[in-house]
């Protein structure tokens, strides 16, 4: 008889509760029954509990902790297994290192332990008054039963959103408060897939804002001092520094945006152990470092210095976002929206210099501005269409080299539009990468603008040759920033998720190859045409006389990809990057 395939380990029950109280002070009661069922449970997965809050406002209180060994004898954890460190992401962070990480040694595991541990955390104070959370409720093992229960006051404002959820909480109303419990059962493992969906909106989700009193929760946080981006006299005369000889608003913002994202310390602090609360300006200058929202606050303060209209704004995925449940817990990333005259709009990082607008990458998510004292006006970005196109005519040298002219077209998240605004030299360093590291000149640039940039250029590389035995191995030429960038070289054959491309796509290479008198085309020539819901592919290899014809197209509209369609875009995938799709077989003749 074969053997069940068991779980490292399974959340027998498993309780997560907030409470809401009438001063806006929370609660959130947390407990788990653990039955742990492999070596690597304990050694690996489960040994420990970490618990991360902030004294200052916060207060842990560990109900119980005893583990029921397989005999059924209990084992409470003794004093000495309770230690309280530095969170990892507040090392070298003095802003933020009066944060604690409890961590809870178990004792006495074993295959068929079962841990019981329970806990309380008390949040006295908060710089938003409201309760906020969203909430993924699978976990990395199988869960037979979640209790979800969220109390509210009488009176209290509270709204939620459910998703991949098919029941609706149980509501009673007692003791002057409200009770919302959801029960889920047989929750199965958080899977670690590859190509799943980012946002994990597959997912069981509950998204929820509660608050004593009706308030905006993210016109809240964006009332508070640091979103001002006042400047000191030593901000100021940084950002002149900065920028000193440059005219051009946009390389200005550039400038400033090099110096920000390399020069200070990005403090990576989860926005919800800062308690949601921004430093100012002049602390985060003083302190060489930020979180990313302060850097984009410090960002926003050095451009307004120079004239330059801009603010923070907050990156929200679009697929949890309403209006009734809109907070600060919904924030991903934080960006700085910059609008310069003549141009629309451009988003870029505090954190990090980027090749291009930010918005060719943001596509499904809802950008927020962070203006105190306005109301926060919000937008959401449309699906780019980038562009990949090259073709030319190339010749195959007697040294098997590659020669010829070529025409590249790069749209939207594939154009280095404002990598090249900074750097026009980097221009001859793209093509080169796009052409196997060959050498290029003659390089005449055509329309480089935001959302197209083209170039014509002459090149010449060996490195898409191999000569084996009297023949020629040719990898057909394919620019590496596009479909190529997903590595997506090998996908396996059955999926328990859902598979998402990491973006559209439309690229399409055509070319023609002039080859030697004495060398000819061996391999099957190829005429290939697929399309289905999400996209198209087509691609032709060709030889007429000494001349082969190469057409690859693919293009990809629709990234998201239900289970049940998996095999439609696999096939395309594949067939893309196969070796008969991806290189010719030539020889030499005797």
């Amino acid at each position: 008889m074969a053997q069940e395939n068991k779980p490292d380990a399974v959340y027998q029950e498993q309780t997560k509760e907030y409470t809401l109280n009438k001063d806006g002070s929370w609660t959130y009661h947390y407990s788990h029954k653990l039955l742990i069922n492999t070596y690597f449970a304990f050694h690996r997965l489960y040994g420990e509990d970490f618990i991360v809050y902030d004294p200052e406002y916060q207060k842990l209180k560990i109900n119980h902790s005893v583990t029921t060994m397989a005999d059924g004898k209990q084992v409470p954890t003794p004093g000495n297994a309770y230690n309280e460190l530095l969170p990892r992401f507040a090392a070298n962070v003095p802003a933020w290192n009066r944060l604690r990480e409890m961590v809870v040694t178990h004792t006495a595991l074993e295959r068929g332990a079962v841990i019981d541990f329970d806990y309380l955390l008390t949040n006295v104070k908060s710089n938003i008054p409201v309760l906020m959370w969203n909430e993924q409720l699978m976990m990395n093992s199988p869960v037979k039963k979640l209790t979800f229960i969220i109390h509210v006051p009488s009176g209290a404002s509270f709204n939620y959103e459910h998703f991949n959820i098919q029941t609706k909480p149980a509501v009673v109303k007692s003791g002057g408060k409200t009770t919302y419990t959801w029960i889920f059962e047989n929750l199965p493992a958080d899977l670690r897939e590859d190509f799943r969906p980012k946002e994990q909106q597959n997912r069981p989700r509950i998204v929820f804002l509660a608050s004593a009193k009706k308030a905006d929760a993210i016109a809240v946080f964006a009332s508070q001092e640091a979103f001002k981006c006042e400047a000191t006299p030593e901000i100021k005369v940084a950002a002149e520094t900065a920028v000193k000889g440059i005219d051009k608003p946009l390389l200005k913002a550039l400038k400033l945006q090099e110096k920000i994202a390399n020069e200070l310390n990005t403090w990576q602090v989860p926005l919800q152990y800062t308690g949601y609360k921004l430093r100012n300006a002049a602390a985060i200058w003083q302190s060489n470092g930020g979180t990313e929202a302060e850097k984009a606050v410090l960002l926003t303060t050095m451009l307004r210095l120079q004239n330059i209209q801009a603010e923070p704004v907050a990156v929200v995925p679009e697929t949890f976002y309403t209006r009734k449940v809109s907070s600060p817990a919904l924030m991903e990333h934080f960006l700085v929206k910059l609008s310069i005259q003549g141009m629309e709009p451009v988003f870029i990082s505090p954190t990090q210099t980027d090749p291009q607008d930010l918005r060719y990458t943001l596509s499904g998510k809802r950008i927020i501005s962070l203006v105190p004292g306005k109301k926060q006006l919000s937008e959401v970005i449309c699906e780019p269409k980038n562009i990949l196109t090259l073709t030319g005519n190339l010749k195959l040298d007697e040294e098997s080299e590659l020669k010829g002219n070529l025409n590249l077209e790069l749209g939207d998240r594939l154009n280095p539009w404002l990598k090249i605004q900074k750097d026009s030299s980097y221009v001859t360093t793209m093509l080169s990468n796009a052409f196997g590291n060959g050498k290029i000149s003659k390089i005449v640039k055509g329309k480089t603008d935001i959302d197209l940039s083209s170039f014509s250029f002459h090149t010449s590389s060996g490195s898409f040759t191999n000569e084996i035995a009297g023949h020629i191995f040719l990898k057909l030429p394919a620019v590496p920033s596009g479909s190529d960038s997903w590595h997506m070289t090998e996908l396996i054959t059955n999926r328990i998720e859902p598979f998402e491309i990491p973006f559209p796509v439309n690229e399409s290479y055509d070319i023609f190859i002039s080859m030697p008198d004495d060398v000819s085309l061996v391999s099957p020539e190829a005429d290939l045409k697929t399309e289905n819901e999400f996209g198209s592919l087509e691609v032709s290899i060709s030889a007429e006389g000494q001349q082969l014809h190469i057409v690859r197209k693919i293009s990809i509209i629709k990234t998201y990809v239900p289970v049940e369609k998996y095999d439609l875009v696999r096939a395309m995938i594949n067939t893309w990057n196969s070796k008969k799709c991806r290189e010719v077989v030539l020889k030499k003749a005797n």
